[in-house]
């Protein structure tokens, strides 16, 4: 095991997403339309909040670094996959400041480039550690199957879904991968034991982040009539199983949620997480005031 270092988790992210980005290039002939469509959609880069979970998880329960790194390419290149595919199928023509991979590159290109980063993210999991592989990959593809199957109900949820339909997909759509980057670290550390809890936190992250965001999108929607946008759902729907009133609690409720069960995972592998939720909801804090 190799997890007190002087390597720091900035370098550690680096290396998975150089891993991430050569491991999905090595069979592709370089200047083919495949080749410049994944070197495209990973040359502009999100938060890479699931692979920073995922490293910090690794180091805290003192996975070997190349293990680690492995991982959080993983999961960065799964929720890559999902991102391409997502905006294909919602006919969404920008990702991150820029036309999406299937504006630019086709519908043919996308469902490609989405089809081998997913192979990819499978082949980087099985490769962090041999003697887990098949429980590794069994927990890929339990992180899947739930991803899509948020996405199938997304996509057949008709124009105005209610806010309990709303948060199932949302649990499951943006949750699973949260899940993920604690899931597969907990497995190689063999803390079989946490996982359900893992999942559960991972989940109420998902949730919590989506109605942070759609909060942040609530007066444009408004405009433009999105009615999928959460904050807006709240607005016409009673909320009291959840202890909240408005947006903001929800958001709060969640968050705050996810915070206590990443408290009780073991080693100190939530306490990222805990550090994510707290600035989500400081910013919540701010904008009240």
């Amino acid at each position: 095991m190799n997890s007190k270092n002087n390597i720091s988790n900035e370098d550690l992210l680096a290396r998975s997403r150089e891993l991430a980005g050569k491991t999905s290039l090595s069979e592709l002939t370089s200047g083919s339309e495949l080749h410049s469509a994944i070197t495209y959609h990973q040359a502009a880069l999100g938060s890479e909040a699931r692979s920073r979970l995922c490293i910090h998880a690794g180091i805290a329960l003192g996975l070997p670094v190349d293990a680690t790194v492995n991982l959080a390419a993983a999961v960065e290149t799964l929720h890559n996959a999902s991102l391409i595919q997502d905006d294909l199928q919602d006919n969404d023509a920008m990702r991150r400041g820029r036309a999406a991979v299937w504006k630019k590159f086709g519908q043919d290109i996308a469902i490609n480039a989405t089809d081998l980063l997913l192979s990819n993210a499978f082949a980087l999991a099985a490769s962090a550690g041999p003697i887990y592989a098949h429980k590794l990959v069994a927990i890929m593809n339990r992180a899947v199957a739930r991803t899509l199957q948020g996405q199938t109900n997304d996509l057949h949820v008709g124009q105005q879904p209610g806010l309990d339909q709303a948060i199932a997909i949302a649990r499951e759509k943006s949750g699973t991968l949260f899940s993920l980057s604690l899931e597969l670290p907990l497995v190689m550390a063999d803390y079989q034991e946490s996982l359900s809890l893992a999942r559960e936190t991972g989940t109420l992250f998902g949730i919590g982040y989506q109605i942070f965001d759609d909060l942040q999108d609530r007066e444009g929607d408004r405009l433009s009539g999105n009615t999928a946008n959460m904050a807006l759902m709240v607005e016409d729907n009673a909320v009291s199983k959840y202890q909240a009133n408005t947006a903001e609690e929800l958001a709060y409720y969640f968050l705050n949620e996810a915070a206590s069960g990443a408290a009780r995972l073991p080693r100190g592998c939530g306490d990222l997480l805990i550090e994510k939720c707290s600035a989500l909801l400081h910013k919540l804090e701010r904008e009240a005031a």
